[in-house]
């Protein structure tokens, strides 16, 4: 029943598109509060790419939003990246290494801000085509105040085509929860450290 009503849902969101199941996992990100599948779906063209996780942070949602926007955090904590550069006010140039087997890079891509509800809010969208394949992303973030911290939420839909692909397969999804997992400890712990040093 559950699984009839997951494939349904599926097949309802990419109504427009041949469909078919290729791939089903679960993703962890540290502490996960709750833990929600990622799908691959195969469309007639690329491969769509689902991802939605939460994160517990003993940090205020205002702190948690700034130090998702500080470019030099980011760089720290997005694992095997190499610089963030604004570009304005809404487009952030990111310069990355990837550890997908025959994607190292180093690859650039320019993410969009896309919508912004400050400390509550973060939409962002990423289109990419050359080496490596074809990259057409969209994400949101949303920080909920609690009463111990924030509770971090997001989901993000992608289509990916060409050899960057491989993050559909057993290997590629692993990297892709490792890198989540490292990203958002990164993240806590730079929150942390900067806190203490305002202190």
């Amino acid at each position: 029943m559950k699984e009839s009503f997951r494939l349904a849902t599926i097949v309802q969101a990419c109504q427009s598109h041949p469909v078919q199941i290729v791939g089903q996992m679960s993703i962890r990100t540290g502490v996960v509060v709750e833990e929600t599948p990622q799908i691959f779906v195969q469309l007639k063209r690329g491969l769509f790419m689902k991802l939605s996780s939460t994160r517990k942070f003993n940090s205020t949602s205002q702190q948690v939003f700034e130090a998702i926007l500080n470019p030099t955090i980011l760089q720290s904590c997005i694992p095997g990246c190499n610089h963030v550069e604004y570009i304005g006010t809404d487009r952030v140039v990111i310069n990355i290494t990837t550890p997908l087997p025959g994607l190292k890079g180093p690859y650039g891509a320019v993410l969009q801000i896309t919508e912004v509800e400050a400390p509550h809010t973060l939409a962002l969208s990423l289109q990419r085509k050359g080496v490596g394949g074809v990259i057409n992303a969209m994400g949101k973030l949303h920080l909920n105040d609690e009463a111990d911290g924030t509770l971090l939420s997001y989901e993000a839909n992608a289509t990916l085509e060409g050899p960057v692909a491989i993050a559909n397969n057993p290997l590629g999804q692993g990297i892709v929860k490792n890198s989540l997992n490292t990203f958002f400890k990164n993240l806590e712990k730079a929150i942390k450290n900067r806190d203490e040093a305002v202190v």
